[in-house]
């Protein structure tokens, strides 16, 4: 369970905190008319946070089905009540 949790820290917290918000944070503050604009969203801005997302997403699953196999397992392993 506990590397459910690390899963979920690493893959989902870290990657939206070290790549997705920083990404947001540049087309945020970049002209809309710019063409520069345009090129980062479409050269870089898109396919590296689609990606991320799809590590995000990745890893929410891993962690959720590591949680559910740790809860499983520590039900299982339970001696039986008196």
């Amino acid at each position: 369970m506990l590397g459910a949790g690390l899963v979920y820290l690493v893959g989902c917290f870290g990657a939206t905190v070290v790549f997705n918000v920083p990404m947001n944070e540049a087309l945020a503050g970049m002209d809309l008319s710019s063409e520069a604009t345009r090129h980062y969203w479409s050269d870089t801005y898109l396919p590296r946070w689609t990606f991320w997302n799809t590590v995000r997403t990745l890893a929410c699953g891993l962690s959720a089905a590591m949680l559910l196999f740790g809860l499983s397992w520590a039900i299982q392993t339970q001696p039986p009540a008196s």
